[in-house]
């Protein structure tokens, strides 16, 4: 399965949209800011901000959240993040950070 994660995604791009990238680090922000723990070792992060934390996570695809995305027409697919990251990087390579 590895080299192929980009086949198994058959609604919208073979990466995450900037929207769906916002929406995930903005609700992982709020939840660490509530007091949940953090999936990485922060003590090396010069920044503890939560966004800033959320953002990392996100970028080692520590995260264990699912994408649905749907169509006008009914179809829908839910898709692990780790798929969308794994195709990214088969499709576009290393791409600059967005956010």
């Amino acid at each position: 399965m590895e080299g192929e994660y980009y086949k198994l995604i058959s609604l919208g791009p073979p990466k995450l949209t900037k929207f769906e990238r916002a929406a995930i680090i903005g609700v992982r922000a709020l939840q660490l800011s509530i007091g949940a723990p953090p999936l990485i070792d922060v003590s090396n992060i010069e920044n503890k901000d939560p966004i800033n934390i959320a953002r990392e996570e996100l970028k080692r695809g520590l995260l264990p959240i699912t994408i649905r995305r749907r169509t006008m027409g009914g179809k829908e697919q839910r898709i692990p993040i780790d798929w969308l990251l794994k195709a990214q990087k088969e499709v576009y390579g290393d791409l600059p950070e967005l956010m």
